[in-house]
């Protein structure tokens, strides 16, 4: 446990770091973490942080985590950062941080409220998107600086920056920040991962069974297998919510054209039934067939949705299982040294099983889910085919009828003329949407046996 003297000692009492053009390195293969009181006071920092960061391990431990904030950061991020940990939500941010000697080092920083706090995982960046990032936060920060000095107001000038710094990410194609976060998690692990595959040192992978529990190990090859997945589950959730938003807009469409033959129809002579018994079938169709489209929109965004938590859950826990592993051996090689910091490494240990094993029963739960929404979406084309072939049936129908019609049917003429070219539409839509769930459905195969293996695994999971 630290002394008083060593909890009281303050960020002022620290000679300031100038800010200096060189990078503090470290590698792939090295995570850090810190774990922090609500107020953001450092109560424990692993050894890589505390190597990274160049303080020493008692200057870092009681204080706050602005310790390593660099300037060059906007206050917009940390903002958008404590939003979502003060609703008690992980977050994720690309983060610019200064050592003691004014180097700098980027990471992937990704929160989690835990017990007393938060628990905060760092990784190295690399991906393409993390230069784009770099870019958007530069002009964030000139936004932010100008702001300030035009306002007076650092407050003002942070939320006005926080709006301008979304705007930035949703010029680069992203609907919000939380959408943002998952896709950049996505993208690191991935391109770490292929990192990893390819360099990892033989000392990394070596795991001594009476330091860390050989079925953590088969646990984070689990997790690492489906992070590597991930692209392919993001692949499907980008095909789908493409053509959801068009099953929509069809489905009001040929309401849309059924409510004009309907109208068409009424002013008919009573003698000219045939054409007015095709509108209503036009009129039951359209109903039936919204709400089969309305259903199949509903199950692609139940799927994405899944695909969306899975993507951030499957990273999180890759994370945190591979950082409790690490921290198991960094206390063995140095387990003769005194234990410096406000809580003691006991604890850090289930905060870390604390975090992931919640997480793996919601993996577990949540990709046993997508086989059945995978046949779901399969049986749905098929319907919406079948709705598909009736219409084309009303549409030739009703081209009979009004080739032997009077001038009176001409606007029945140009609603079967949209109908079919809706149809068409349709099919080319549907043709690539049953492209995508056939050249995915043996994925729930897949699945259905990673759930298999990590139920398997979990159980055996034993934190004494």
């Amino acid at each position: 446990m630290l002394t008083e003297e060593l909890t009281s000692r303050k960020i002022k009492d620290l000679n300031k770091p100038v800010p200096v053009n060189q990078e503090s390195p470290f590698i792939f293969e090295e995570l850090f973490f810190s774990v922090t009181d609500p107020k953001s006071n450092i109560t424990y920092a692993n050894e890589v942080f505390v190597r990274i960061s160049k303080y020493d391990k008692e200057e870092v431990i009681g204080q706050l985590h602005k310790l390593i904030r660099h300037p060059e950061m906007p206050r917009a991020v940390f903002n958008i950062f404590w939003d979502h940990l003060n609703s008690n939500k992980p977050v994720a941010a690309y983060v610019k941080n200064m050592a003691k000697d004014g180097s700098y080092y980027w990471v992937m920083a990704l929160a989690f409220p835990c017990k007393g706090g938060y628990l905060s995982i760092r990784l190295k960046p690399g991906s393409d998107l993390f230069d784009t990032i770099k870019e958007c936060y530069a002009k964030t920060l000139q936004f932010e600086k100008r702001k300030e000095q035009q306002l007076g107001d650092k407050k003002k000038a942070m939320e006005e920056s926080r709006a301008y710094l979304l705007n930035l990410l949703k010029a680069e194609g992203f609907g919000d920040y939380r959408e943002f976060m998952w896709k950049a998690l996505q993208q690191e692990m991935s391109y770490r991962e292929s990192i990893l595959n390819e360099s990892m040192s033989e000392e990394k992978k070596k795991t001594d069974k009476h330091i860390v529990p050989p079925v953590l190990v088969k646990v984070e090859t689990v997790l690492s297998e489906l992070v590597l997945g991930l692209e392919s589950l993001q692949n499907i959730h980008n095909a789908l919510i493409g053509h959801s938003d068009y099953i929509l807009k069809l489905a009001r469409s040929i309401l849309l054209l059924s409510l004009n033959a309907q109208i068409s129809s009424s002013k008919l002579d009573q003698d000219d039934i045939s054409l007015s018994v095709v509108a209503e079938k036009m009129g039951e169709q359209s109903v039936d067939g919204e709400k089969r489209l309305i259903n199949m929109k509903e199950n692609i965004h139940h799927l994405s949705d899944l695909i969306t938590e899975l993507n951030f859950d499957i990273i999180s826990a890759k994370l945190q299982v591979e950082m409790t592993i690490d921290f198991l051996k960094e206390l063995e090689s140095r387990k003769f040294e005194k234990d410096t910091a406000i809580i003691h490494s006991d604890e850090v240990i289930d905060f870390l099983y604390d975090a992931f094993m919640p997480r793996l029963d919601v993996i577990t739960n949540g990709i046993g889910k997508v086989p059945a929404y995978l046949r779901d979406l399969i049986n749905g084309v098929k319907d919406i085919e079948r709705f598909l072939l009736v219409l084309r049936f009303i549409h030739i129908t009703g081209k009979v009828e009004v080739a032997r019609m009077n001038d009176d049917s001409n606007s029945f003429s140009t609603t079967f003329q949209d109908l079919v070219n809706e149809i068409e539409t349709a099919e080319s839509h549907l043709s690539e949407l049953n492209e995508v769930v056939n050249d995915n459905k043996d994925s729930g195969l897949m699945y259905t046996a990673y759930q298999e293996r990590l139920t398997n695994l979990i159980a055996n999971i034993d934190r004494k």
